[in-house]
């Protein structure tokens, strides 16, 4: 008996499925043959450790799944029958891709149509009467802004003169800074341009606003000893 031989009688030894005759001749080789026989030696010790191992659980979801399987090679192998079959399967694919493809728009699109239905019906009155509102317009420059104005002040020490100050406020009516224009520069002396700054550190103002909301503005202030004027 060759080797070749030899490996396959050795499974059918094992399995208890050898006959008599082969037995002997098989026992005979592996007498001969120390490969063989170490082979033989180490399935049979494969088996009976297998043997002593407990039994593994099927899984739960095996039974479904090979259910599935099942079905999808019948389904596979009648599509191989006629054309027809070919054409059936090929057409419940494409149906099924444009369902799973539609499902997921379905919702933004109609939601994107009621949405636009919804505001069509909210503006159309406005096209329609546009006359009519176009006739009740206000102008609405003076309200969407407003420029920062003098809310109250104290004077220092200043002359009967008018003096012009330029002055930005921030969006809390606070004083940032003042400047004195070009042309009147000159004749500000130090005692006077320190009075300025006291009068302006006593005043309070308003400040400017766009869309209701406070913001910087700048303007012009006249200063005398008694009063201080708004001028631009």
């Amino acid at each position: 008996m060759k080797c070749e031989t030899a490996d396959e009688k050795i499974s059918q030894w094992l399995d208890g499925l050898i006959q008599t005759g082969e037995l002997r001749a098989l026992q005979r080789h592996l007498d001969a043959c120390n490969a063989c026989a170490l082979r033989a030696h180490q399935l049979d010790t494969l088996k009976q450790s297998l043997a002593v191992l407990p039994p593994v659980k099927a899984p739960r979801d095996l039974n479904a799944a090979l259910l599935v399987i099942a079905s999808q090679a019948r389904a596979e192998r009648l599509t191989r029958l006629d054309a027809a079959s070919l054409m059936r399967h090929w057409r419940g694919r494409a149906q099924l891709w444009m369902s799973n493809l539609m499902r997921p728009l379905a919702v933004p699109v109609a939601g994107g149509v009621l949405t636009a239905l919804l505001m069509f019906a909210m503006l159309a009155p406005m096209y329609v009467n546009a006359d009519a509102f176009r006739l009740a317009d206000v102008p609405t420059g003076t309200m969407l802004s407003t420029k920062a104005a003098l809310k109250s002040s104290i004077s220092f020490g200043l002359s009967d003169d008018d003096v012009v100050v330029d002055v930005l406020v921030d969006d809390q009516g606070r004083m940032l800074d003042y400047s004195i224009p070009v042309d009147l520069s000159p004749w500000i002396t130090k005692e006077l341009r320190k009075s300025i700054e006291n009068t302006l550190l006593c005043t309070q103002f308003t400040p400017a606003t766009m869309f209701g909301l406070p913001k910087s503005g700048r303007l012009r202030i006249t200063l005398r000893r008694n009063q201080v004027d708004v001028t631009g």
